[in-house]
């Protein structure tokens, strides 16, 4: 009987892989490479519109909050600073205003104490009180208003932190018709869909200055108040402490009458109404400018159009 040998038949492992060759792997990694250099720009993208898009969920809840505390104000809009009562008080030497204790029991008094009367902290009881609402997702400042009176104890109406709050906005106080001490009334503004109410604000320019809550056409870079430097100003021209950039070269920007845009800086200022009194010349504060979307009001401002210690406004003034 003759025995048939057949040679060893060699299967591979069921378990086991064939390997990839050097040139398998580099032309991989050249498409995951590919991949990723076509997607980056996509996601980056992406990501910066949905940061546009917290960023105006933020600010459309800012503008109900106004709407909300303009009902329940009698109509006024909050100030940026001094909401212990419509109008405050003015110092009895020199230039500014005080709150004094006789604003917290008149008959139109607000009730919001020093040091917590500012717009944001105002604003914030309308919010519940999220004061992320005040972050912008872009603004990787991270700077807090409030800090500097986190000292106090014993003599303030909240929490000492209780309006450490985040400083990507600011509220315009073009409008209003005495500088920091007086309210403006909604019905005031001829357009209060076109008046910017709220905007976002660029950090301060000196990293040891408190984050400003303000801005206003009217002030005057190089005011000094307290021993720091302020540089509040704004125009068409001069950028600075608007930014106007934020959100892939736009801004969003909330209104009088509650709404949020997202818009060009060009576009806040072209003209929306004729000239306010163009019998008046440009450096009276009070006339010959056209109204735009930063300003309507040039009534009454006869604390605004001069800087903190009672100077003119240059002539390059905005």
């Amino acid at each position: 009987m003759r025995t048939q040998i057949h040679p060893q038949r060699i299967t591979p492992n069921r378990r086991g892989h064939a390997a990839f060759t050097l040139v398998e792997l580099l032309v991989v990694i050249g498409i995951i490479a590919l991949l990723i250099g076509i997607l980056m720009p996509a996601l980056s993208k992406a990501r910066r519109h949905s940061q546009t898009v917290a960023c105006m969920s933020n600010m459309r809840q800012l503008g109900q909050a106004l709407v909300m505390f303009s009902n329940e104000h009698k109509g006024y809009l909050p100030k940026a600073w001094y909401n212990a009562r419509p109008n405050a008080t003015p110092l009895a030497t020199g230039r500014g205003f005080e709150v004094v204790p006789g604003d917290y029991t008149a008959s139109d008094t607000w009730n919001y104490q020093f040091p917590h009367y500012g717009w944001d902290y105002v604003l914030l009881g309308y919010v519940k009180k999220n004061k992320q609402v005040f972050r912008c997702p872009s603004d990787d400042d991270g700077a807090m208003r409030g800090q500097q009176f986190d000292g106090l104890s014993g003599s303030v109406p909240d929490t000492a932190d209780a309006d450490n709050i985040p400083a990507s906005y600011r509220i315009n106080m073009s409008n209003y018709p005495n500088g920091a001490g007086d309210a403006v009334k909604l019905s005031k503004l001829r357009q209060s869909t076109k008046a910017i109410e709220i905007a976002e604000g660029a950090k301060a320019p000196n990293a040891n200055d408190p984050p400003y809550n303000q801005l206003a056409t009217w002030e005057i870079a190089g005011e000094a108040v307290v021993g720091y430097p302020f540089s509040k100003t704004y125009s068409s021209n001069a950028r600075r402490n608007v930014a106007w950039d934020r959100h892939s070269g736009k801004a969003n920007y909330v209104f009088a009458d509650g709404h949020a845009e997202t818009l060009d800086y060009e576009e806040t200022w072209r003209a929306i109404g004729p000239k306010s009194n163009p019998t008046l010349p440009n450096t009276s504060g009070n006339g010959g400018r056209y109204q735009t979307m930063w300003r309507q009001n040039f009534e009454g401002l006869n604390y605004g159009w001069r800087d903190l210690f009672g100077n003119p406004p240059p002539p390059s003034w905005p």
